[in-house]
Order: structure tokens, then C-alpha cells, then sequence
């Protein structure tokens, strides 16, 4: 009997300390297990801390580029602005004036032809008009006129003016081919944007242009 006590007495110590151990075990696995979820919680928020700043220092960059990018743009949408705006007046005024009025324009240019051309054999390219109505232009200017042909603009080799819609006009070159004058409508629109673009852009904005 006494043997039976001491036996149960003896079980009864063994399972105390294991249920120390083992909670010492637990509570040792409960505490790298903290350590554990706190070394990634410190991981993590230094990752979105790192992506955080990362993001905003794009953010910002972005932002500094395009507020350096608006004033050129500005500058970039006002030129065109002002361009088509001009371009526009243009066509609807030689629209208005009607192919008659154009080429008394460009009888006008005739009648400022430089001597080292009219003292040579002059031939003349047409694009635009009727020939029979230059040639009446050309005999009045020329004396000695050779051939007129009549061409398409785009073998005549003048230039298209920007943003002009009327492709008219005469080039007039030597025979020995020394000598080339551009009495066309583009030539003109030419010489007037060059010499009064920016009194063009002020009439037509009523004097105060856009800002």
C-alpha cells in the first residue's frame, strides 16, 4: 500500500514538471513568436516607409516637371494661337477680295521688278491664275518676255506661306537663269507676317492678347 502512494506521489511529480517544462516551452515559443511578428511589423512598415518616400520624391519630381513644362507650353500654345488666328484673317480676306482683286496684288509686285532682271530675257512660270490674264500682267511689266507656262504649285517651286490657303502667283526668272523673282500670294503673306505679325495678333485681340 505504502509502495502504491509513493508510486502515485512519484507520477504526480513527473507530470508537474512536465507541465513546467512545457510551459516554459510555450511560453518561450510565445515570446520568439512575438519577436518574430514584431521583426515583420518593423520589416513591413520599413518597406512602406521606404515606398512612401520613394513615391512621393516621383510625386514630386513630376510635379516640378510640369510646372517647369507649363510656361513653355504656354509659350508653345500662344505662338500657335496667335499663328492661326493671323493665318485665319488672311484667307478670309483674300478670299474676299476674289481672284481678280489677288492678281491686281500680284500686278502690283510687278511693277517693282528689279533692273537685273528686266534687263534680260524674262520667262514666267503661272501657278493659280489664267495664263491669258498674267500674260496681259507680264507684257505691261516685261519688255522682253519670253515663255509663260502655266505649272501646278507644287512644281513651281515656290514655298507655301504657313497657313495660306491661296497657292497663286508668278515666278519670274532670267534666261541665263541668274536672276528668280516670286510675285505669288504666298511671298506676300510672307513679307506682311515678317513686317507686322505682332500689330496683326494686337488688331485682331481688340488691342489686348490673350493671356
Amino acid at each position: 500500500m505504502e509502495e502504491l502512494r509513493s508510486t502515485e506521489i512519484l507520477d504526480k511529480e513527473i507530470e508537474a514538471d512536465a507541465r513546467k517544462k512545457a510551459e516554459k516551452i510555450f511560453a518561450r515559443a510565445e515570446e520568439e513568436a512575438k519577436a518574430i511578428l514584431s521583426d515583420v511589423e518593423r520589416r513591413v512598415n520599413e518597406a512602406k516607409a521606404q515606398k512612401e518616400s520613394y513615391y512621393s520624391a516621383k510625386y514630386a519630381q513630376a510635379e516640378r516637371s510640369v510646372n517647369e513644362a507649363l510656361p513653355l507650353e504656354k509659350g508653345r500654345f500662344l505662338v500657335s494661337f496667335y499663328s492661326d488666328a493671323v493665318s485665319k484673317a488672311f484667307n478670309e480676306y483674300l478670299e474676299n477680295l476674289g481672284e481678280s482683286k489677288r492678281l491686281a496684288l500680284i500686278e502690283h509686285k510687278l511693277e517693282h521688278l528689279p533692273e537685273s532682271l528686266l534687263l534680260k530675257k524674262v520667262n514666267a512660270l503661272v501657278f493659280g491664275f489664267k495664263v491669258s490674264d498674267a500674260k496681259k500682267l507680264l507684257e505691261k511689266s516685261v519688255k522682253n518676255l519670253g515663255k509663260v507656262e502655266e505649272v501646278s504649285f507644287e512644281r513651281s517651286g515656290e514655298e507655301e506661306a504657313l497657313g495660306n490657303a491661296f497657292h497663286e502667283g508668278i515666278i519670274l526668272s532670267s534666261d541665263d537663269g541668274f536672276v528668280k523673282v516670286r510675285a505669288t500670294i504666298d511671298q506676300l503673306v510672307r513679307e506682311i507676317k515678317d513686317k507686322y505679325s505682332m500689330e496683326l495678333a494686337e488688331k485682331l485681340f481688340g488691342g489686348r492678347l490673350p493671356e
